[in-house]
């Protein structure tokens, strides 16, 4: 069934469904049934006249016919009323280079980025000669201005008193984020989801939630989906979580954030409270956009058992700040990592908060090979065996055979530094390294099973109670 079809199929059960609308015109104008595409918007307007994406969808079948004063008239309209739309602003950019006024589609072209990091026209950009990762680096630039210690806040006006309204109004420039990845940035590809072995499940819940809706908006918008949510990844130490945390920078198309604790915690009275809020203001400021906190446990504690008034506030805070983004439907992907989810207050996994839950247990033996073969790569090993490697090392996190690999090295350095002539890594060394090693995570599972006992209908713990009921022989296998 082709695209179209299945498009349509679709619609006759919901004819009135402004999304397929949308959806089918757009699928049209790719197919150049321009005729049919020109319907579907008209509908939509019938439905809503206001609607910015029909609009726009019209005046791109104009542009395709020819008419590109008739497309400019449609989006002038536009941006009489919305001035901050960048899918107008890169339409308009495209008319006005069909006319030759290159300069001024220019102009258009560079605002639509402005406004939003993730839109993109690689035709477009070809035909200006002008990268849009090149805007984005100097917006990049804009948003980090060099500190200024003249305009930090004083200790005496951090402490004590009643914040009210003040502390939503108070100025955001003395933050800056200490690990901000743009879409341009060259730094964040270094590390990608092909660096991560295993852990399939997390990886497309991330593309569900962050890159398929910035990739297919509208099939998004036709099933009543957004971007952004709040995913809580957890299990043992070791086993690649704040890896991944790393390798998303390198998938999304979006701005990144990875917080740190330094940057939140404060000993000033409610200077936590006002650097976490800071960290969103600036999260919203730049959707859409992915923000990551690594040891999560340490920042979301249970209120239960936390006595400390300003603790106790600064997790209040976190989940009004969570709140906040599904209030104003801010296309931002929050990823917590933990290893310790038991210490977190039951409140951050309500509805709209940490809602979706992935356990990242110890590789099995797929993952084991995938990340012995990433370990392996540029090192000097001799008959690597890995198949037989990764049945040896059940149990090992992504860590621990880090480890076995890193000792390796270490001890056939040594050795060539010795005889001053190189010796490879043998598999016997690495099997040697491997037997008299003690992998950290039955640790971990020992002091999660009471947990998992006290908490029996806690959907939480439902793969960690799968994995430790396993035979004993099949886990990891």
């Amino acid at each position: 069934m082709s695209r179209l079809s299945a498009i349509r199929d679709a619609l006759a059960q919901s004819p009135h469904n402004p999304s397929l609308l949308l959806l089918l015109g757009h699928a049209c104008v790719e197919e150049l049934q321009l005729d049919e595409a020109t319907k579907m918007f008209d509908r939509v307007l019938d439905i809503d006249p206001d609607q910015i994406e029909a609009q726009l969808g019209i005046a791109r079948v104009l542009l395709i016919r020819g008419d590109s004063s008739g497309a400019a008239v449609r989006v002038e309209r536009v941006l009489q009323n919305e001035d901050e739309c960048p899918q107008a602003h890169l339409l308009m950019s495209r008319i006005l280079l069909s006319e030759g006024d290159r300069p001024r589609a220019l102009d258009h072209f560079e605002k639509a980025v402005r406004i939003d990091a993730a839109v993109t026209d690689a035709g477009l950009e070809q035909e200006l000669g002008r990268s849009g990762s090149d805007v984005r680096k100097s917006v990049a630039s804009s948003l980090l201005p060099e500190s200024n210690s003249s305009d930090l806040l004083p200790p005496s006006d951090l402490m004590g008193g009643d914040m009210g309204d003040d502390f939503i109004d108070e100025p955001f420039d003395e933050w800056r984020p200490e690990t901000f990845f743009t879409p341009g940035d060259t730094e964040r590809t270094k590390v990608n989801f092909d660096s991560v072995g295993g852990m399939e499940e997390l990886k497309e819940e991330i593309r569900i939630k962050i890159i398929y809706p910035l990739q297919h908006p509208d099939l998004y918008k036709a099933y009543g989906r957004k971007a952004g949510g709040g995913i809580l990844i957890f299990g043992p130490p070791g086993c690649g979580k704040t890896l991944m945390l790393r390798a998303v920078a390198g998938e999304v198309g979006c701005n990144y954030f990875a917080i740190g604790l330094h940057e939140i915690f404060d000993p000033y009275f409610g200077s936590s409270e006002r650097n976490l809020h800071q960290i969103f203001e600036t999260a919203r400021s730049n959707s859409p956009c992915v923000l990551v906190f690594d040891e999560l446990d340490s920042l979301a504690v249970d209120r239960r058992n936390v006595r400390e008034s300003p603790m106790r506030n600064l997790v209040n805070q976190f989940l009004s700040e969570l709140d906040g983004l599904r209030a104003d439907q801010s296309r931002i992907l929050v990823i917590g990592a933990t290893n310790s989810p038991w210490n977190l207050d039951p409140a951050f996994r309500r509805p709209g908060r940490f809602d979706q839950t992935i356990f990242v247990p110890p590789p099995d033996r797929p993952a084991r090979v995938q990340i012995i073969g990433l370990l392996a790569k540029d090192k000097p090993i001799a008959h690597l065996d890995v198949e037989a490697l990764a049945k040896l090392t059940k149990g090992f996190t992504g860590a621990d055979l880090k480890y076995v690999f890193d000792r390796a090295a270490e001890l056939a350095l040594s050795e060539a530094v010795h005889t001053n002539r190189p010796v490879p890594i043998s598999m016997d060394l690495l099997n040697d390294i491997a037997k008299s090693y003690h992998p950290a995570t039955e640790e971990w599972f020992e002091g999660a099973r009471p947990h998992v006992q006290q908490s029996a209908q806690d959907g939480l713990y439902t793969d960690v109670r799968k994995f430790l009921s396993a035979p004993r022989g099949a886990k990891n296998e």
